[in-house]
């Protein structure tokens, strides 16, 4: 458990330095391109990448059944259109220069993810979401001020 949780850390770790410092300074050096251009990409790449992650993990059988159900490809079309419009919506905020506008957003979402957890998921509290929803919130606020 104790590995687990080590390794969890680091990938979380990386992941955020990644997409909050390298991926600032790469859509900054890319900004010459639209938002909507650098979207178009960004989910061209994504599908490749599935393509390739699919096909080495041998995962096509688990694939199709997913995409038997009509309602996985409802699902799966609502949620492709919302991390698109979350992608614009970033990237538009670099091309302008409102860095600090999309990182409130970023730091309100957690607090979304657990309040629509709670609603539609049925999942209870715990100690451990009390305490990243009040670090988010401490957060949020402490940068609210210093605007």
């Amino acid at each position: 458990m104790k590995k687990n949780l080590f390794k969890g850390s680091l990938f979380t770790i990386g992941a955020s330095l990644w997409w909050g410092v390298i991926g600032v300074i790469y859509f900054k050096f890319v900004s010459f391109a639209s938002p909507l251009e650098l979207t178009i990409h960004r989910t061209i790449w994504t599908a490749s990448l599935l393509f390739i992650t699919t096909s080495f993990y041998s995962k096509w059988s688990e694939f199709h059944m997913i995409l038997k159900k009509k309602i996985n490809i409802i699902i799966l079309l609502i949620t492709g259109l919302l991390v698109s419009i979350n992608w614009y919506t970033w990237l538009y905020a670099v091309k302008t220069n409102n860095l600090l506008d999309s990182a409130l957003g970023y730091y309100i979402f957690p607090i979304l993810s657990v309040f629509f957890g709670i609603i539609f998921l049925k999942e209870k509290y715990n100690r451990n979401k009390i305490l990243s929803v009040l670090l988010v919130v401490t957060a949020l606020i402490y940068l609210l001020f210093k605007l």
